[in-house]
């Protein structure tokens, strides 16, 4: 069993999920929200499944499979805040956007930068963005990229080493899984890197994310002072749109949020009606404020 959080610990995962809400919806991003229980579909990923009536249903599944099963057409641009359990009681907290209709360089460095201003909004700076791409790996992996993912997503080079495949393929290969640096020589990589101009974003070609659905670009989002990624996304296609998104982790980010409130209005008058009176006007105002009789 995992290990119960105090009432201070969920105020903190609702103020991390405030501020990235206000973050979200200043990039132009609007909310979705969906049921906690969803009928049972092989497209949704995640959650918890169970029989009811003859059907089988699951209990608060993965977002952005749900948001891919509802679209229809157009564009889109949202957000969610949601816990997603994963496959038993046990639940995540997530916050993701995804960005339906982009095209080429933008909608990678909105993807970042919304990323970016996100964690620096909690006051999170001490992080980095390692971007990969999966391209570069299927291009050169050929029939045995299956085998080729498994090993990089558990960041085993033997089992690439174990594959019938030419000794200089097999050096190129161990090249890419251990790259990291700005400077790759692959042009599109290199071109959001020089773009989005922030010295903690990286290209690492041995970064591949597990999730079935991504196309190309993926990135992960790590912390020095978590053992785990607090997010990550990546781009992948829906309805022939090209799109992209990407999650945090907020059960991750809650060692790393560093709370800037802003200063609070005191009132202190001895006449309550007026007290309530003024501090409705300061509401208005976008102003906090704090009444005490």
């Amino acid at each position: 069993m995992w290990a119960k959080r105090s009432m201070e610990e969920y105020i903190k995962i609702a103020e991390i999920a405030n501020k990235l809400r206000s973050i979200f919806q200043l990039w132009g991003y609007k909310e979705v929200v969906f049921p906690i229980i969803e009928e049972y579909s092989p497209e949704i990923r995640k959650g918890t499944k169970f029989a009811y009536n003859n059907l089988f249903y699951l209990i608060s599944p993965d977002v952005t499979s749900r948001i891919l099963k509802q679209f229809k057409d157009g564009n889109a641009k949202v957000f969610y805040i949601a816990e997603v359990l994963n496959g038993d009681v046990k639940g995540e907290w997530q916050a993701g956007i995804e960005f339906i209709g982009g095209k080429g360089l933008g909608m990678y460095l909105e993807a970042l930068s919304i990323a970016i201003t996100s964690l620096e909004s909690l006051g999170i700076t001490e992080f980095y963005i390692d971007i990969g791409s999966i391209e570069v790996w299927k291009e050169l992996s050929g029939e045995y990229w299956p085998k080729i993912k498994e090993a990089l997503i558990k960041r085993n080079f033997e089992i690439i080493e174990n594959i019938p495949i030419p000794k200089d393929k097999k050096d190129k290969m161990w090249e890419l899984f251990n790259f990291r640096g700005r400077r790759s020589g692959i042009e599109k990589l290199d071109t959001i890197v020089d773009s989005i101009e922030d010295p903690r974003v990286f290209i690492d070609l041995g970064t591949v994310r597990p999730l079935p659905y991504y196309t190309d670009i993926i990135f992960e989002i790590y912390s020095p002072q978590v053992g785990k990624p607090i997010g990550g996304g990546g781009e992948y296609e829906v309805r022939g749109k090209q799109a992209i998104g990407f999650v945090f982790y907020l059960n991750r980010l809650l060692s790393l949020y560093r709370p800037k409130d802003r200063a609070r209005k005191v009132i202190s008058e001895i006449d309550p009606k007026k007290a309530y009176s003024t501090a409705r006007e300061m509401v208005r105002l976008g102003i906090p404020v704090e009444v005490r009789l």
